[in-house]
Order: structure tokens, then sequence, then C-alpha cells
């Protein structure tokens, strides 16, 4: 149970509350099958080279939080690092998807740029399940500034 403090801006009180991160991805939801598929039905061994960090610094961030990250904020428009990681501050869908870990800009691009075609295939294949079990249509999907439709029928 994770504790946030949420400010009333009318009154200029703080308010602290208890959200169960799990509980905002909601059954049958994009968000829902992306955080059951990725490290569970998606393998993310394909990763695992660049899952590391010298004998100093922050601890690596697992490549399936930043796998979700990535594909939840492509599904919302954010396709820049810097715009994932406000999207990560900001909002609690990401926020659990992510475990509620705190993930700079540089990570996040640094990730993309070692594992581009590693990311690529991922990125297909939970679109492909998640296009047959009904969960997405009519959005569309940017990759490197390219902009796929999301629905493999059109």
């Amino acid at each position: 149970m994770a504790k946030y403090r949420t400010t009333d801006a009318a009154a200029g009180q703080g308010l602290f509350l208890d959200v169960n991160l799990r509980e905002q991805l909601l059954p049958y939801s994009f968000e829902y099958m992306l955080d059951t598929l990725i490290g569970k039905e998606i393998s993310t061994d394909i990763f695992d080279k660049n899952y590391n960090n010298d004998k100093t610094g922050a601890s690596a961030v697992p490549p399936d939080v930043l796998l979700k990250l990535i594909i939840y904020g492509y599904s919302k428009g954010y396709i820049s690092s810097r715009g994932l990681y406000e999207l990560n501050k900001n909002n609690i869908v990401a926020k659990a998807l992510t475990r509620d870990m705190d993930i700079h800009w540089t990570t996040i691009a640094s990730f993309i740029s070692k594992n581009g075609e590693a990311f690529e295939e991922v990125f297909i294949e939970v679109l492909f399940i998640c296009n047959e079990l009904g969960l997405i249509g009519g959005e569309t999907f940017g990759v490197d500034g390219l902009r796929l439709p999301s629905n493999a029928s059109i």
C-alpha cells in the first residue's frame, strides 16, 4: 500500500491517501493485460544482457518494468523519454505498472536505444495478443515517430 499526498488547492491542505496500486489496473483492460503479459506470457530474457550495472550506482530497472511503462506510454501518446518520465510521475496507472519505481528519463532513453529490435518484437507481440482479445482498436501507437494502426485487421 503506497501513500500519496494530494493537495486541495482551494483549501491549501494536503491529503494522504492509501492507494493499492494493483487495484488501479482494472481487469480486462489493456493495462491489466499488459501487466499480465510482460514477463509472464511474453519473455523478457532477450533484454537480460543489458539488465545490469557496474559495481557502483543505482540498481538497474528491470526490463519488464521499462517495457510496461514504454508500451503504456505509447498507447497514451507519450513518445519521448521525458514524456514517459512525466507520465510515470503523474499517472497512477503508470505507477502501478512500474511498481511505483522512480525511473529517470535517461534510463528510459538508454533502454530504448540499446534494445530497439528486441523492443519492437515485444511491442508487436503485445499488440497482436491484445488485438486478439479485443482490447485495442481504432487507436494508433507511435514507435520511433512512426504511427502504426493498433488494429491489425486494418
